[in-house]
């Protein structure tokens, strides 16, 4: 009788040692979507879309026919700006692209007083999605 109870009470205690293994991927996954909210509510959004450059000012461009990940909707212009001197995107003009970064509804000037509303988009990644718009 004393060997059936300490086999079942081991039995309990390797079930409940097993069970608490397979529970940790599911925390990490947890923390997975944690991140993914935290990336959202920093404003970070994806637009696709054909990267130009502005003809009156060097290092300036713009994303036409830009499109929002997740987002329907009409296609709009935004005015692109790089986060940091290591995202170039002079290699990627006249291609089409996937930008990553956060948006100024504003727009520099507008927030200066002046007239300009495009959006501005300030990229922290960038990748090619064609070769041509």
């Amino acid at each position: 009788m004393n060997r059936t109870l300490v086999a079942v009470c081991t039995a309990v205690v390797m079930s409940a040692a097993a069970l608490g293994a397979q529970s940790k991927p599911a925390d990490s996954d947890k923390a997975t979507d944690a991140d993914k909210n935290a990336a959202a509510s920093a404003g970070i959004v994806t637009f696709t879309g054909c990267l130009s450059p502005q003809s009156s000012k060097p290092d300036s461009f713009y994303l036409t026919s830009a499109k929002q990940k997740g987002v329907k909707g009409a296609a709009q212009t935004l005015k692109i700006v790089p986060a940091t001197k290591k995202v170039d995107l002079d290699a990627f003009v006249t291609k089409e692209v996937e930008v990553s970064g956060t948006l100024d509804q504003a727009g520099p000037a507008a927030a200066a007083g002046g007239s300009d509303k495009t959006p501005t988009l300030t990229v922290t990644k960038v990748k090619i999605r064609a070769d041509g718009c």
